[in-house]
């Protein structure tokens, strides 16, 4: 079901943030990620003397992250090609402390504690937690094809991570009598 139609509005700030994951050649997967804003109407950038005009990009940044089967994180790169201040490109050689991690329970907060406040760029630290759930969604499909689904993949560790796999409803239930069923076999 759509939203209810808006009211009368002006548009001031738009977002687009865009995720696309890739199996390589070398077995490895490329995570991307680019986010641009703009603004409905013309920003005085404090403390520059600059305005970024109405549609202009205020920000427009990419990020490519290199993960194994396994999703750790084995290389990362970063641009800020459109940034509101001289020094925010700067910020991109943080993201190298991502290197070596695991994309698992409690990435966000890892992904805090090395990046937040001034050790790193927000909006480069927002779009790399949400590029956790893009590369879960490109890796465990594939690996679940493959019948190669590890340990730490298995469906039982989803138990209860969303509303829909709430071991109460219907999703989880289906699952828990499907393995019952193959256990049997």
């Amino acid at each position: 079901m759509p939203l209810a139609p808006p009211a009368d509005r002006a548009p001031l700030h738009h977002r687009s943030i865009e995720f696309h994951g890739y199996q390589r050649a070398d077995g490895l997967f490329d995570i991307e990620c680019t986010l641009v804003d703009t603004k409905g109407v013309d920003v005085p950038l404090l403390g520059t003397g600059r305005v970024v005009r109405a549609g202009d990009p205020m920000h427009r940044m990419a990020i490519r992250m290199q993960v194994t089967a396994g999703l750790e994180v084995v290389g990362i790169e970063a641009a800020s090609d459109a940034t509101p201040y001289d020094a925010c490109p700067e910020a991109t050689a943080s993201l190298q402390s991502v290197v070596g991690l695991k994309i698992v329970a409690g990435w966000t907060e890892m992904v805090k504690r090395r990046l937040g406040g001034a050790k790193g760029c927000t909006h480069l630290m927002e779009m790399l937690v949400a590029m956790g759930t893009a590369a879960y969604q490109t890796v465990v499909p594939q690996l679940r094809a493959r019948g190669d689904v590890p340990a730490e993949f298995a469906i039982e560790k989803k138990a209860n991570t969303c509303y829909a796999y709430s071991t109460e409803r219907p999703l989880m239930q289906s699952l828990r009598l499907q393995r019952r069923c193959v256990a049997l076999d």
